[in-house]
């Protein structure tokens, strides 16, 4: 999966849980720790138009309740645990589209794909 869609579910995936009133303790499982721990960095990055919205979600959460906490627990694809396999089966055969597609996200995943391309050549 790609960085950018790596971001794109967790951001989906944290966002609504992080604003629920009686969630304290969060646990995201991820096959990439680097990726997910991308929405706690300052620097400049081409996809910070997902992860900014998780930020402010992020700090919310934290102040919110100094006991609030969220960790990462690495499990890597090649493991092959029942419930990462059914959220990749599910990923791979869903046909959706997005509600508010980002033209900054694929005009960077065109120049990523182009990149590529040239790399090749």
């Amino acid at each position: 999966m790609s960085v950018e869609a790596e971001l794109m579910a967790i951001r989906l995936g944290l966002i609504p849980v992080m604003e629920k009133e009686n969630v304290h303790d969060i646990i995201l499982i991820t096959d990439s720790i680097v990726t997910a721990k991308k929405i706690f960095e300052s620097k400049i990055d081409p996809l910070q138009n997902i992860f900014i919205p998780v930020i402010s979600v992020v700090n919310f959460f934290f102040k919110r309740d100094g006991k609030n906490k969220i960790q990462f627990w690495f499990c890597p694809s090649k493991a092959k645990w029942p419930k990462h396999q059914l959220v990749d089966d599910q990923v791979k055969a869903d046909n959706c589209t997005p509600v508010f597609p980002s033209k900054e996200s694929h005009l960077f995943s065109q120049k990523k794909e182009c990149d590529s391309i040239l790399h090749e050549w």
